[in-house]
């Protein structure tokens, strides 16, 4: 497949709205979530990953990113390029400054019921390294503001009907729960949007002003 067809495919490619679950007992907190894994188990992940609809390029990505430290990546870039997708180029940075710039501060009460999230958004071109990211907050599971977002209805938002892809929990789970009032709600996601726009090329969703 030559190179314009392929970036034609990327920019215009939709996904089932069915919501990816976190991954069962991983540590999204941690730098190298898959450090302990074996190569091999972590190739055969991938390839099955990638293959779902939606795919789960957050796992995927953080595991070429474990086998990127390893030197051992390129089984898992071709495992990307079969399946016609991009791994999140900025996903690695933007972990790092949620870790150091947001986990800090996290003192909610055990009885918060608030979340801030983030959804992975498609759509975009190769200038924008494919994907951006939509901020929200919510006092509802994610799952169910995620079908809310891609249903299309008068709660969803622009271009995420289409184009909303998969939470990135490695981005958010961390941070919840935070404290559901209406101005701390914001307040967070505020600050997790302002903690990604420098990294991720297109972050959406409110802020405070």
């Amino acid at each position: 497949m030559n190179q314009s067809k392929s970036q034609t495919i990327m920019r215009h490619r939709s996904f089932a709205a069915d919501c990816n679950p976190p991954f069962d007992g991983l540590d999204y907190m941690a730098r190298r979530p898959f450090e302990s894994w074996k190569s091999t188990h972590l190739e055969t992940l991938v390839g099955g990953w990638l293959q779902l609809d939606p795919p789960c390029l957050e796992l995927a990505t953080l595991a070429l990113a474990e086998m990127t430290k390893r030197r051992e990546d390129l089984a898992i870039r071709m495992k990307f390029a079969k399946a016609e997708l991009e791994p999140i180029a900025w996903l690695s940075e933007a972990r790092a400054a949620v870790r150091e710039k947001l986990l800090p501060d996290v003192k909610a009460a055990k009885s918060a019921r608030g979340r801030v999230y983030v959804i992975l958004r498609g759509g975009y071109t190769s200038s924008n390294h494919w994907y951006g990211a939509y901020v929200g907050s919510t006092t509802r599971p994610v799952a169910k503001r995620f079908a809310e977002h891609r249903s299309g209805g008068p709660r969803s938002a622009r271009g995420l009907p289409t184009h909303g892809i998969e939470p990135l929990y490695s981005l958010f789970a961390p941070l919840n729960p935070v404290a559901s009032s209406r101005g701390k709600l914001l307040e967070w996601e505020t600050r997790l949007h302002e903690c990604l726009a420098p990294i991720v090329p297109r972050v959406t969703g409110d802020v405070a002003f």
